[in-house]
């Protein structure tokens, strides 16, 4: 379980109303590790897909940290989205 580095590929906001959503590239996750999207307080909603198979991956979210849970993964490279404030 680790902490792994985001890589922010595409970020938009959707007009005044402060929501913003990012795309975010990880090299490498593994089961539990966290990605935290720095530029976000607050995530509503977060996907995830495993880039070599294109798979969606089980995610949490919490303030502005995602938690990949699927199981049994381990380094495979994933895009993770996320929109909040």
């Amino acid at each position: 379980m680790a902490d792994r580095a985001e890589t922010v590929v595409y970020r938009g906001k959707l007009g005044a109303v402060g929501l913003r959503y990012v795309v975010c590239e990880v090299i490498a996750v593994t089961t539990n590790d966290t990605v935290t999207i720095g530029e976000m307080t607050d995530i509503t909603v977060a996907v995830a897909f495993r880039l070599d198979t294109g798979a969606a991956l089980t995610c949490t979210d919490a303030t502005n940290v995602v938690t990949i849970t699927t199981a049994a993964i381990t380094n495979i490279p994933a895009l993770v989205v996320a929109t909040g404030y």
